[in-house]
Order: structure tokens, then C-alpha cells, then sequence
């Protein structure tokens, strides 16, 4: 006659992050990851290389395009929570609230990764280790934000989200 069930919250990413399976969470990272650095390097070369022959704007174009990858992760991961790579692989960053953590949060997780996740020093290496051997799968990163990395199919849908989906 009635239902006398306890609803349940929704679980909180920290939650969520610790229930992760390491290898499929690691796997999925590093292809967000790839994903991300090919189509900034494409896209830098294709602004740098549609200028070169263009005296005076070549150079403009360069920083331009360097000013671009360096906003990049703080600008998409700060405001929706996700870069391409992690929208291609249905990951999104979240803080302790389930909300895209903000420019100043994606702005720390983005000086740290130039350390440990730099394809040209050690590659993913350390972040990997991070992810592996931390409670909430988290790189240090995230551990430095507060913020966590989980499938946005897992994280509990707010009503805003019925309208932006």
C-alpha cells in the first residue's frame, strides 16, 4: 500500500570515483588524453600553416594559437567539465559538488598535468601511477583541485540538466 523504501541520494563523484575499475578508467583517460593533444596540435598546425605565406600575420597567428592551447583545458574543463577527448569518451571533471569544477580549479589540474602527463617528458607515466595507487583514482591534478574524473553517464542528473542535456 505504501512504499516504505528509503529513497536513496544520488551517490557523490568522490563516491563514484572510488568504484571506478582502475584499467578501464586509466584506459579511458589516456584516450581523452590522445584525443585532446592530436586535435590541439592539429589545430594549431592548420592556424600556423593557413598564415604562413601571410607576412606580419603568421607570427600573430602562432601566439594566437599558443594562447588557445594553453586556455584550452582551463576553459572547457573550468566551464562544462569536459575537453573534446573527454566528451568523445564520456568522462567529465567534476568538484566534491558533481559541478564543473571552474576556471581556477581547471587552471591548477592543468599546470600539474603539464608535469605529469607531458608527452614529451615521461609521458602519462606519473598521472598514471597517481590514478592507479590513489583512493579516488585521482592524478595530482586533481588532488591539488579537489576535483575528480568520472563517466558523466554515473553522475546523478540535476534538473538543469533536463533543459541542456
Amino acid at each position: 500500500m505504501f512504499d516504505t523504501a528509503v529513497p536513496r541520494r544520488p551517490a557523490a563523484p568522490a563516491e563514484i570515483a572510488q568504484r571506478l575499475e582502475v584499467a578501464p578508467h586509466l584506459f579511458f583517460r589516456w584516450l581523452s588524453t590522445i584525443i585532446d593533444y592530436i586535435s590541439l596540435t592539429l589545430a594549431f598546425i592548420l592556424l600556423v600553416g593557413a598564415t604562413a605565406k601571410i607576412p606580419g600575420l603568421s607570427n600573430a597567428a602562432a601566439v594566437t594559437g599558443l594562447v588557445g592551447v594553453l586556455a584550452y583545458f582551463p576553459v572547457t574543463e573550468g566551464i562544462w567539465g569536459r575537453s573534446l577527448g573527454k566528451l568523445i569518451t564520456g568522462l567529465i571533471v567534476v568538484d566534491r559538488h558533481g559541478r564543473p569544477p571552474g576556471i581556477g580549479k581547471a587552471t591548477l589540474r592543468t599546470l600539474l598535468r603539464l608535469v605529469e602527463v607531458n608527452p614529451f617528458l615521461v609521458g602519462g607515466i606519473p598521472a598514471a601511477i597517481c590514478v592507479g595507487v590513489s583512493q579516488y583514482h585521482q592524478r595530482l591534478g586533481d588532488l591539488a583541485a579537489d576535483t575528480f574524473v568520472i563517466p558523466k553517464r554515473d553522475l546523478p542528473r540535476a534538473p538543469v540538466d533536463d533543459i541542456f542535456g
